[in-house]
């Protein structure tokens, strides 16, 4: 079975400047997302995840939590998270107790996905080195875990230490959870197989994603550790039109609009000169193709897997078909980016559960 999940980023899809900005259109972009949301439940979805970035209008949501909670009102049967809360910038004591009240005000439907982060801009903007990031990471997953997982925990680390302490409220279910963590270089990708967690990954040709998947595999099967279709996820930009040549006429300006915020928050600001911490040869070859000024090829980003786009018979294909070349069953797909509409983003929501969804489930992946 392929399952499938939902991945909502909320690009601000209007005038970015600062002085143009428009509370009123903003705050009908977040209460149609909410409607959308129960839709996607209606169209089968597994669950909603959420993204979190900071000072940029690539996405208005720098508290996603507080979606969580929001959709969780809205909704009652789809999983609930973020991919990813990106823990360096956290006090990751923080973290914890909102996973604790989120997994009561969810019922139970809290899935915990973390990140170390990647976006130079945000940390530099709240002072930590990006040398930093890697071991901030890693301590700040430690506390969280024992926090979540021990009635009385106790923590001595770099950045945060803790004697005996109980968190308040505990948990929903102290068992211990298989976190997912968003991942992309190969040090990651190599440390989520030796310790047991889940990956999520984006952004990368799905012949590149085998051999991301093939070296997490081959990692956590020498640990030890689970390593089947479940254990991996891939992120695919998706739209659903009733030909492929309404999916594209509507897809394309929206992916250009995403694009453009993407560049200017996401990527480092010099590929060239990769900061410490993170690998140089890795995120240098990961951005080029998304760099300069140039016109985005999206008759390749789309062959390459990376873009799914078109009638309910070309996107189903195309899903199936990547998750059995990857031997994954989990797609995240990022069904609602750049200036797409409300009509058009519930269009596609419900061809992807007339059309796509049944045929996903009853797929199977080895």
């Amino acid at each position: 079975m392929i399952t499938p999940w939902l991945f909502d980023i909320f690009n601000y899809p209007f005038d970015a400047s600062p002085g143009s900005f428009d509370a009123k259109a903003l705050q009908d972009l977040y209460d149609w997302h909410l409607e959308s949301w129960e839709v996607a439940e209606q169209a089968g979805f597994e669950g909603l995840f959420f993204s979190e970035h900071h000072f940029t209008p690539y996405s208005v949501s720098p508290s996603p939590n507080l979606l969580i909670a929001a959709a969780a009102q809205r909704t009652t049967k789809m999983r609930l998270g973020v991919m990813g809360n990106i823990v360096p910038l956290h006090n990751p004591r923080r973290l914890a107790e909102e996973y604790a009240m989120l997994d009561y005000l969810s019922h139970g439907r809290l899935e915990i996905g973390i990140g170390r982060g990647v976006d130079e801009k945000e940390f530099g903007r709240e002072g930590i080195p990006m040398a930093e990031t890697r071991p901030r990471f890693e301590e700040g997953l430690r506390l969280i875990e024992s926090m979540l997982y021990n009635p009385v925990f106790t923590h001595e680390g770099t950045y945060a230490t803790y004697e005996p302490t109980t968190m308040w409220p505990p948990p929903l279910d102290r068992d211990r959870r298989r976190m997912w963590i968003t991942a992309l270089s190969p040090q990651t990708i190599q440390w989520c197989g030796t310790n047991g967690y889940n990956i999520a990954t984006a952004f990368q040709p799905t012949a590149q994603l085998r051999a991301v998947n093939d070296a997490y595999k081959e990692a956590a099967k020498a640990a030890g550790q689970p390593h089947g279709p479940d254990s991996t996820m891939i992120l695919r930009n998706v739209y659903v039109g009733e030909t492929d040549e309404e999916a594209r006429r509507i897809a394309e300006p929206a992916l250009n609009r995403m694009f453009g915020l993407y560049k200017e928050a996401v990527m480092f600001q010099d590929l060239d000169h990769i900061p410490d911490g993170y690998d140089s040869q890795f995120y240098e070859s990961f951005f080029r193709p998304f760099a300069g000024d140039g016109p985005v090829y999206w008759d390749a980003l789309i062959d390459l897997g990376i873009f799914v786009v078109g009638s309910p018979d070309t996107v189903r294909e195309s899903l199936i078909k990547q998750a059995q070349e990857l031997g994954t069953s989990n797609i995240l797909m990022w069904a609602s980016f750049g200036s797409l509409t409300k009509e058009e983003t519930i269009s596609s929501y419900r061809l992807l559960g007339e059309h796509v969804i049944p045929a996903l489930r009853e797929a199977e992946v080895v």
